[in-house]
């Protein structure tokens, strides 16, 4: 988990808009980050997160089945597959416009819970 948040500082940088020197904190970004944020910002963040998880399937290679039960990498890669980031997109913005009392929540978990999981 470090190194997929290590790997998408500056995707999370962007959406959040500061900069590095400005906010040396690791920002999780969450449904109130979400909201506020344009389309293209959405869709580098959600870019960000596939290339990681390519990046990490790639690397484990014959072992990826050992990832199940350890990772979310398993559950996000097959539990979104074949969903495009424009239907992504529509999906965590219809989430958080339907669950107002859930901004707080991570983008990460909507994706992993509401929407990888179910899929599964």
């Amino acid at each position: 988990m470090k190194k997929l948040l290590t790997l998408l500082l500056p995707v999370l940088l962007v959406l959040s808009g500061t900069t590095a020197r400005a906010e040396p904190d690791m920002v999780l970004i969450t449904g109130e980050h979400w909201v506020k944020s344009s389309l293209e910002q959405k869709r580098a963040f959600l870019f960000g997160i596939g290339n990681v998880l390519e990046i990490e399937e790639a690397m484990a290679g014959d072992e990826y089945e050992s990832l199940r039960g350890r990772s979310i990498v398993p559950v996000l890669l097959e539990g979104l597959s074949g969903t495009s980031v424009a239907n992504i997109v529509a999906q965590l913005d219809t989430f958080y416009a339907s669950h107002s009392d859930q901004v707080n929540r991570p983008v990460i978990e909507v994706l992993y819970l509401e929407m990888a999981l179910p899929n599964l």
